[in-house]
């Protein structure tokens, strides 16, 4: 009985091996993850704006007692510099609302202190252009950098500095006759049944071979996310660093959002694998 059944399965698998004509594919995924934060809903911005404003209001008050003491010539200096807010008189309207004074400070507003130079810093400025003196270190306001990269100003498509709050795929397309559609980079496996890759290794020599090896990625596991009915299995990578620098002239590509994807790539395959893409 046992025998039995081993030669039917044996019939069975070599009867579909022998009618099947499409060969097994492994299509990578490949991703370059956000680098910076994503963007604020205007929702979020008012909020963080409105917090932010009431924590500096009810902050307490710089402590210049501490730091000047009374009577001495730095208290001095430093009252020269911040004048004291103005005082409510009941007898004045105040078309901005009354003022709200503690410990001579508006709360109303948040609180600018300029700090007098010490001797040190004077003396070493005598003589020098003061328009040209840059703030030092400490002092210097920090000033992040812009959100918006170059390669998002003149609209590349193929670098991977662009849209840096949003998560890039890469998309191929060979310029010949049968494939000229944009599509994830797909590789067949060999029909020798002598020479098999797994599937995983299968998309990393694919990949060697379309854009060199100039890229250091890692797959986020050896099994498969998810296949079609056209025996393609699809691996989940993310790149780390380097380049895609296609090996052929015929080969075009970019890296895209899931957005535009929905645009570029063809309905029916954009609607098989849309789930497997982050909104992110």
């Amino acid at each position: 009985m046992k025998k039995t059944i081993l030669n039917t399965v044996k019939c069975y698998s070599t009867a579909a091996s022998s009618t099947s004509t499409t060969p097994i594919s492994s299509t990578l995924i490949l991703s370059r993850l956000p680098i910076i934060t994503q963007d604020l809903t205007p929702f979020e911005s008012q909020f963080y704006k409105y917090q932010s404003e009431l924590w500096r209001r009810l902050m307490w008050t710089f402590p210049k007692w501490f730091y000047f003491k009374t009577g001495t010539l730095a208290e001095l200096r430093y009252r020269q510099l911040n004048k004291n807010p103005i005082s409510y008189n009941p007898k004045i309207i105040y078309p901005q609302g009354k003022p709200d004074l503690k410990h001579l400070r508006d709360r109303r507003f948040r609180q600018y202190i300029k700090v007098p130079k010490t001797y040190k810093e004077e003396d070493e400025m005598i003589g020098q252009d003061q328009s040209n003196i840059k703030e030092n270190e400490i002092s210097r306001k920090i000033i992040p950098n812009s959100r918006i990269t170059e390669a998002d100003k003149i609209g590349d498509s193929k670098s991977l500095e662009r849209k840096l709050n949003r998560t890039l795929y890469l998309i191929i397309k060979e310029n010949t006759k049968d494939k000229n559609q944009w599509k994830l980079p797909n590789f067949n496996q060999e029909e020798s049944s002598t020479n098999l890759l797994p599937l995983h290794e299968l998309a990393e020599q694919g990949l060697y071979k379309l854009g060199g090896k100039k890229i250091n990625y890692f797959n986020i596991s050896k099994v498969p996310c998810h296949h079609n009915s056209a025996k393609e299995y699809f691996i989940k990578s993310h790149i780390l660093s380097g380049i895609f620098e296609p090996q052929s002239s015929n080969i075009e590509f970019q890296w895209i959002t899931k957005d535009e994807l929905k645009d570029i790539l063809p309905k029916d395959y954009y609607n098989n694998i849309s789930h497997l893409l982050s909104d992110v």
